[in-house]
């Protein structure tokens, strides 16, 4: 009988029924379309906030060593490492052009059902990427010297910055490409690795600064190194994922080959991000100069601080952004505008809420965050109190800028999306911080930024109703969608 049941049932015997059940429930996970079978609010949630943690502990990149610098060197040691700003933005401005560019094409030819074009923007956007970091490295070190003066640093500053950027140079480049390929791992619906991507760098940084600084003695040195060791790792972390045979998006040589109609496409939609980089680095390089005009280098190392601490309450914002854009995308890319728009007001709500509650912070408790990078200096931790309040006053606004940019962007429309990214960047905040310090002094610098912000907000505002109105939405944050066949006015 136990033989005749083994020829009859012979995978039930040997255990090729489980090995077969196994295979099927394999092949339904990597089937799955990571964008269905959830609530909406579920679906936010999972690709939000694991980008909220990743931006968060991204941010504490440059923060972890603006703090162990701020207690080793005090005001001059934070003044050289802010007056590096730009140089940051700068790079970051062709990381997005290419990466947030790409991946907004990659949601949307993913939610199309065109999985190898889909292959193609990754492989274009890796070499893409490759390309410009690595040409931005050597002109960065060729021109070190010269860069540092006209970025304002003088006697006192550059013997702290010089160091510190020879050595963070390649962690720049390969943060360049490890950022902008992190994107496609969110969006192919993978958004805890893509948080495991930053944690590992943060922890690394948070771990080794101390030893490089404190217990090895190498001072700025140290603190750049902690910070490409953490960069390094991150995109040793990256790499893993996209060459592993079990991805589902490889990196493979033949779709690498750069092709100047998917590079176009995508640059012409992350043109709005990368402007809205380079705009912040011009920013940057403008407030830093009337800092030092207005109020000296503990001016600027008070402006360093209280940057530091809105860097904080807006990473959640751009993780809120980054984790609906693909929903955005998707959705509008299989012609759901209604789920498509539902998901911008949804975010909307809760990241203004989350912006309210930053601005709270900031205004009871700001002497305790700058005591956290110094606090032995008595006249940095009074000003820097003081522009931390100041700076942090319209932290609600900028949720409502940043998502409108981000929606205009997910849906393929590059003009107005730059057209919000450069209202505050370029249009606003950059005339206002010529503008107002020659009526107010070092107070007009302080007060430019959130200005540009309410202004940036009532901007993003109109547009976004007015767009809403061709889809039949008469208020993009009332709680009544339009139904799933809704179409634009003609």
């Amino acid at each position: 009988m136990l033989k005749y049941k083994k020829e009859l049932y012979p995978p039930l015997v040997r255990g090729g029924f489980l090995t077969i059940m196994r295979k099927k429930k394999k092949l339904k996970r990597l089937s799955a379309n990571p964008f269905k079978a959830r609530t909406l609010s579920s679906l936010l949630i999972k690709f939000s906030a694991p980008a909220v943690a990743g931006m968060f502990v991204s941010a504490l990149y440059n923060i972890i060593s603006r703090v162990y610098v701020g207690h080793e060197f005090g005001a001059p040691g934070i003044a050289g490492i802010t007056l590096l700003f730009p140089i940051g933005f700068f790079f970051l401005a062709f990381s997005v052009l290419i990466g947030v560019g790409a991946n907004a094409l990659f949601s949307i030819r993913l939610g199309e059902k065109n999985e190898e074009e889909a292959r193609l923007i990754l492989g274009n956007a890796f070499s893409a990427l490759t390309l410009l970091s690595l040409t931005l490295m050597t002109l960065g070190y060729v021109f070190l010297h010269p860069i540092l003066l006209f970025l304002g640093a003088d006697e006192v500053t550059l013997p702290y910055a010089v160091p510190y950027m020879q050595v963070v140079l390649p962690g720049y480049a390969l943060f360049n490409v490890g950022a902008g390929m992190n994107n496609f791992i969110r969006s192919a619906g993978h958004p805890k690795t893509a948080m495991a991507t930053q944690f590992i760098g943060a922890f690394l940084n948070l771990t080794v600064a101390p030893l490089t600084i404190f217990v090895f003695g190498w001072g700025m040195r140290g603190a750049a190194t902690a910070t490409v060791c953490g960069q390094v790792v991150s995109f040793a972390w990256i790499m893993l994922f996209f060459l592993n045979k079990k991805s589902r998006y490889r990196l493979q040589w033949r779709y690498m080959r750069m092709r100047w109609r998917i590079l176009s496409a995508t640059m012409l939609i992350g043109l709005s991000q990368s402007i809205f980089q380079l705009a912040s680095s011009a920013l940057n390089f403008l407030l830093n100069h009337a800092l030092l005009r207005y109020g000296g280098n503990v001016a600027v190392s008070a402006m360093g601080i209280a940057i530091s601490a809105n860097t904080i309450f807006l990473m959640p914002l751009f993780g809120l952004s980054q984790g609906a854009q693909p929903l955005i995308g998707y959705n509008f890319g299989a012609r759901k505008y209604a789920t498509s728009f539902q998901t911008l007001k949804m975010a909307l709500r809760w990241g203004m809420t989350v912006g309210f509650c930053g601005s709270m912070i900031s205004l009871f408790f700001a002497p305790y965050i700058v005591r956290i990078f110094n606090n032995s200096d008595q006249e940095l931790i009074a000003l820097a109190t003081r522009v931390v309040r100041i700076l942090n006053i319209m932290t609600a606004c900028d949720a409502l800028q940043i998502l409108g940019s981000s929606f205009f962007q997910a849906i393929n429309k590059p003009l107005r999306a730059a057209a919000l990214s450069l209202s505050r960047q370029v249009l606003m905040i950059i005339p206002l911080v010529l503008i107002l310090p020659l009526f107010f002094g070092l107070d007009g610098v302080f007060f430019a930024p959130p200005t540009a912000d309410f202004l940036s907000s009532l901007l993003t505002y109109f547009m976004l109703r007015g767009y809403f109105a061709k889809y039949k939405q008469n208020f993009f944050l009332g709680k009544k969608f339009c139904p799933p066949q809704c179409k634009p006015l003609s």
